[in-house]
């Protein structure tokens, strides 16, 4: 992405990530994948964050740019299909899509945070199921998304 855009990127990641149910990876790279489209397409940012977390039984991506932000008229419009579409797909696997944005002030710009909690024995600390799964799982699956599971 910051090859492409000129856009700075940060991201951020668990030191290590469990196995995760089926379709939530697929819904956490469309989420970001159309997040970094619209920071391209309208932010006017010079820098995106991207943060992937699990606390407490919640998986969290949270994509942050510091853009011109969004007005209240945009804020309308971003419920149409774009942001529908991605409140619609996370709530295949039981999670939601908070937008919020702040056009002026000091710290313009805009967040999105996909929030996906996960069933009991996906993503705990100390899951055996899930460190065997981890261990035996080869590394093209971190890599590429067809294997991340499907919707």
């Amino acid at each position: 992405f910051e090859p492409r855009t000129g856009i700075a990127c940060v991201l951020r990641l668990p030191a290590q990530m469990p196995e995760l149910p089926a379709g939530v990876p697929l819904v956490a790279y469309r989420t970001a994948q159309e997040a970094l489209t619209n920071v391209s397409k309208h932010a006017q940012a010079s820098k995106v964050e991207i943060d992937l977390s699990m606390a407490g039984g919640v998986l969290s991506l949270e994509i942050s740019d510091n853009g011109k932000g969004l007005s209240q008229i945009d804020l309308e419009k971003a419920r149409s299909f774009g942001i529908r579409g991605l409140h619609e797909r996370a709530q295949t696997v039981g999670g939601w899509v908070d937008l919020s944005s702040q056009s002026q002030g000091t710290s313009p710009g805009t967040t999105l945070i996909l929030s996906v909690p996960l069933p009991s024995g996906f993503g705990g600390v100390g899951n055996a199921d899930a460190e065997e799964q981890s261990e035996r799982s080869d590394s093209s699956r971190d890599t590429d998304p067809t294997s991340w599971g499907s919707l």
